[in-house]
């Protein structure tokens, strides 16, 4: 995941995201991102030349690679002089709140992927040169001409000072002699830079700028693999649903929801409680009705007869239940733990 560009000098520049690359501040009807960027030569054969560094900001697909949608251009705000070893870059830019939630659509829970389409612009000097016996001496003064030699000493340019000043006192040089000269000119270079942030990451910005929340739930294994079978379902759910695939998702999560049921014995429980009132309910039964209508509803995913074959479900439903099926699953660990 880094970028090289090619300087045409026999060196290049490198770029790659730094830690925790992005960063998002909140702004009126939106948010500032900011990115940081290490940058180095590899070999800095021509030393101190500034860059500008620009990039254009396209979002993946998570569902399709091959789609890409332009999301915003960053510029940096300082111009950037590498070296070999790596510095950093900032680069800003602003995106608004309806871009965020298009990008919660296209990363459909999973990794947002970046792709940065990269310009570097500098100022070089072009050595060219002329044969003498063309060459124009301009009319100068001789105060003027010692300041023209000051000046190009001060910029260590001492050799190319010198040479002008005798030539302009003591005539032309030989005709087999070419006089040589620097000319500024403006270069710009393309690279292309792909890299991820890690969806938390990526979520923990959103709440940062208020532009969404998120609850962190990890679900952990116990008693050596007694709920394998439940999490690796939790996790290939997750799997079908960032790949737009929603109802086999949410059938992979009713397996889950399976071993819930068989461990706390929930379909005993409901049975016996759907006499009672709410209110007459004991703790342990309302969690069985929980969970039996969690099993209910997804249910409706895997079979179609005439009550549930016009069910749909949408990508929210997927997520809700994906995310309740979690809960159940932290739940029934941390009972199991306590045995």
């Amino acid at each position: 995941m880094n970028a090289v560009i090619d300087l045409g000098n026999g060196d290049s520049l490198q770029l790659e995201p730094a830690r925790r690359a992005l960063r998002l501040y909140p702004g009126a009807g939106g948010a500032q991102a900011e990115l940081t960027l290490n940058i180095s030569k590899v070999h800095d054969l021509v030393p101190g030349i500034a860059y500008q560094v620009n990039a254009r900001v396209y979002v993946e697909d998570n569902t399709n690679r091959q789609q890409q949608r332009m999301l915003c251009d960053l510029h940096a705000t300082n111009l950037v002089t590498p070296i070999v070893r790596a510095g950093t870059v900032q680069l800003s830019g602003f995106v608004t709140d309806e871009q965020v939630r298009v990008v919660e659509q296209l990363r459909g829970g999973g990794d947002l992927w970046l792709n940065l389409r990269l310009t570097t612009s500098s100022v070089e000097w072009q050595a060219d040169s002329i044969p003498a016996d063309q060459y124009q001496a301009p009319a100068i003064s001789d105060e003027e001409l010692e300041g023209l030699r000051q000046d190009a000493l001060r910029r260590d340019d001492a050799l190319r000072a010198t040479t002008k000043f005798l030539t302009e006192k003591f005539g032309p040089l030989p005709s087999s002699a070419k006089v040589t000269f620097e000319r500024p000119l403006t270069k710009q270079r393309t690279g292309d830079l792909r890299f991820d942030i890690n969806a938390g990451e990526w979520a923990s910005q959103l709440v940062h700028v208020q532009a969404g929340a998120f609850v962190e739930l990890l679900v952990p294994l116990t008693r050596g693999a007694d709920y394998t079978d439940a999490v690796t379902a939790l996790r290939e759910a997750r799997e079908l649903l960032r790949q737009g695939r929603i109802e086999p998702a949410i059938v992979e999560a009713r397996k889950a929801v399976e071993q819930v049921r068989v461990a706390y014995g929930t379909q005993k429980l409901f049975a016996a409680a759907k006499e009672k009132t709410p209110r007459q309910r004991t703790l342990d039964e309302r969690w069985a009705f929980m969970v039996e209508d969690l099993f209910s509803t997804m249910s409706g995913a895997g079979h179609k007869d005439p009550v549930t074959q016009d069910f749909e479900y949408t990508r929210e439903d997927g997520e809700m239940l994906i995310i309740a099926t979690a809960g159940m699953l932290k739940r029934l660990s941390a009972a199991s733990t306590s045995l």
